[in-house]
């Protein structure tokens, strides 16, 4: 009901409504939020996040434009805002409970089963934090967020080869990680 809205939400808002940007970001809110959380990794500091997006959004909101996705350009929003984020923390070390699901994890022969895995599932979320900010976001857009590159590519503002780089790198060290604990 409120998608048909969004185009008359977000032609008000660029106009400086404030209720119609207030409707843009309750509708947008969790998913933001979710998206951010599996990049970051922590409430706090996705909320910190989200919110600092959402301000970003609407003083840019005028610059945008619709023959581009709403939620693609807001998405863009949020990764460089967690991108600026990411870069000026030090990379985390493992997670305690990451690290005992690696331990008690036996991984199954077949790969299918090891993917469905609830153990190995949060293991590569929890080595997700180890990797660059490049590395963290294409893996997050690429397979807890399902997009293609392209739309990575819109997203990010990176080239397909460097995607397909940092895709390959992040793949090679939770690869090496799972190979060490198998």
């Amino acid at each position: 009901m409120q998608e048909q809205f969004l185009a008359e939400w977000i032609s008000l808002s660029q106009k400086g409504d404030p209720n119609a940007f207030r409707a843009i970001v309750e509708f947008y809110n969790k998913k933001l939020f979710a998206y951010v959380f599996r990049i970051l990794g922590n409430d706090q500091d996705a909320a910190d996040v989200v919110q600092e997006s959402f301000i970003k959004a609407w003083k840019h909101l005028p610059a945008y434009n619709f023959k581009y996705r709403f939620a693609t350009w807001l998405y863009k929003v949020a990764t460089h805002c967690s991108y600026d984020y990411l870069k000026k923390q030090k990379p985390l070390p493992v997670p305690e409970d990451v690290l005992i699901a690696m331990s008690n994890s036996k991984l199954a022969d077949n790969p299918e089963q090891s993917m469905i895995n609830k153990n190995l599932a949060v293991l590569i979320t929890g080595l997700t934090h180890r990797m660059t900010p490049g590395q963290k976001l294409v893996f997050t857009l690429k397979y807890l967020e399902e997009l293609d590159t392209k739309e990575i590519t819109i997203i990010t503002g990176m080239s397909a080869v460097r995607i397909k780089s940092n895709l390959y790198l992040a793949k090679k060290f939770v690869k090496e990680a799972l190979e060490k604990i198998g």
